[in-house]
């Protein structure tokens, strides 16, 4: 075995949990290794992380029964994943949990070799306590840190390790190795048969990463974006123009790099609700940097280029919000996370065309923040992210400059909306509204309760009286004219 010192390391044994888990298997004269994330980062990071999940490896006894028994011993829940490949998992009571999957091939060595990536492909071996277990080089390219295949052939068994590579980069700050991302471009198509629940995870945590916009650039120049959302592929053919100085294949990735750019500058409220989650593991920033990717797939069929060589795309806002709700039905988003990147796709454009027309009323403030709701964090960060990669010669520096101060206005004027909001107090009920102007329940009803919310909103009305008469000239106007 090829053992490599943990010099300047913390060595795994100190935890309580590995030290349980050695100690039981030693009774029952199982061999367990340490693997995978855990381990992993202790070696990328010199510190270890948050030990709520540990991997091992099992020699010498199936994993499934040695998990069974541990959960006994330590009054934990049994969970059996796949008895053909042998993996089980046993969730502590304060919900730690600990996998385990039996060594392929019978020794951990062999195991080791049918791993993805070297710098998983490393084992903490309990009677070496000052080492760790490095058959591929693994701990080499930590130091390097390098993503380097194990194999070709790993790659090809299960072609979601070619999405893990680049996770892997966005979430270590790592570089793929040369050899892997050539076998990466080879295998160009080869996600067609993986589950879409399987790319999900991996792209969504690949999104929670602080710099995504680049990894998805990366991605992008293999092909491996448009494999994934083939909604893509023809954003490709447009070109640059008067607003754009990039193609808008180029646009639609440096969107997501832009939106990383601000994140520093949001206010404390804006980075609470980015994290939220709208899903399990999907954070509301993850799903907003996907919908920054995607905000622009409507452009391609909604394109045209005028006599004079202006570009038009009228209603791509909507056409890619179309094309967006077959995106979600296809790769099986969840209703949450379906919804919302639908919406940002759609409103996309409404930030900056409040202010087409000079400064907007407070009228239609009011009403685009009643139409983003709670997603106005996310839809303000999509719109700083687009037009920061919008830097055509149509729109100048100082243009731009001015425009992203609005945003950040219309940004923090959201706080004072919803403040004032829950003071408001509801001057008339849909009752009220019947017998003022003497008509039967319906639709009506409750557009004229809204408008009426909208008018004390911007305070043009303030009291019960001028409530009834809004209500009266509303009614007026709108279905007697």
């Amino acid at each position: 075995m090829t053992y490599k010192k943990l010099i300047g390391r913390e060595s795994p044994l100190q935890l309580p949990l590995v030290q349980q888990v050695v100690a039981f298997g030693r009774s029952r004269s199982v061999e367990t290794y340490l693997v995978g994330g855990y381990l992993r980062d202790l070696l990328w990071s010199g510190h270890k992380r948050d030990a709520k999940d540990l991997d091992f490896a099992v020699a010498g006894g199936t994993a499934i029964d040695f998990a069974k028994h541990l959960a006994a011993e330590m009054n934990g829940h049994f969970v059996p994943l796949d008895p053909v490949f042998d993996t089980a998992r046993v969730v502590l009571e304060d919900g730690e949990f600990l996998d385990f999957s039996g060594c392929v091939g019978g020794t951990i060595e062999a195991d080791l070799k049918r791993r993805d990536f070297t710098v998983n492909a490393l084992a903490f071996d309990a009677s070496r306590p000052d080492c760790v277990l490095d058959v591929v080089g693994g701990m080499e390219d930590i130091e390097k840190q390098s993503i380097r295949a194990v194999s070709r052939s790993i790659l090809e068994e299960d072609p979601l390790r070619i999405v893990r590579a680049f996770r892997f980069k966005a979430i270590l700050g790592a570089n793929i190795e040369s050899q892997t991302l050539a076998w990466i471009k080879e295998l160009e198509g080869a996600l067609k048969p993986i589950a879409c629940e399987r790319i999900n995870a991996e792209m969504f945590n690949l999104l929670n990463s602080p710099n995504a916009g680049t990894v998805l650039a990366e991605m992008g120049s293999v092909g491996l974006l448009e494999d994934i959302y083939p909604e893509l592929r023809e954003t490709r053919r447009v070109t640059p123009n008067q607003y754009h100085h990039l193609n808008l294949f180029d646009h639609s990735v440096e969107a997501v790099r832009q939106l990383e750019m601000v994140l520093d500058e949001m206010p404390e409220w804006v980075t609470q609700s980015n994290q939220e989650l709208l899903s399990f593991g999907i954070t509301r920033l993850a799903a907003a940097k996907l919908a920054a990717l995607l905000h622009d797939i409507g452009k391609p069929a909604t394109w045209e280029i005028n006599e004079d060589g202006r570009h038009t795309f009228y209603s791509h806002d909507n056409v890619g919000a179309d094309m967006a709700e077959g995106t979600a039905e296809r790769m099986k988003w969840s209703k949450p996370v379906s919804r919302f990147i639908v919406k940002l796709i759609k409103m996309h454009l409404r930030p900056g065309a409040l202010f087409h027309q000079g400064t907007p009323t407070p009228r239609a403030v009011h009403r685009f923040y009643r139409k983003a709701g709670v997603d106005l964090p996310e839809l303000m960060i999509l719109a700083y992210g687009d037009l920061g990669a919008t830097c055509g010669e149509g729109l100048p520096e100082e243009s731009r400059a001015n425009l992203s101060g609005e945003f950040f206005d219309l940004l923090n004027g959201f706080r004072t909306f919803v403040d004032r909001r829950l003071d408001i107090n509801r001057l008339l009920t849909g009752e009220d509204v019947m017998r003022i102007l003497n008509v039967a329940p319906g639709r009506m009803i409750g557009e004229i309760l809204e408008a009426l919310s909208e008018a004390q909103g911007i305070s043009e009305v303030l009291d019960r009286p001028t409530a009834e008469q809004f209500v009266i000239e509303y009614h007026a106007k709108k279905y007697c004219s």
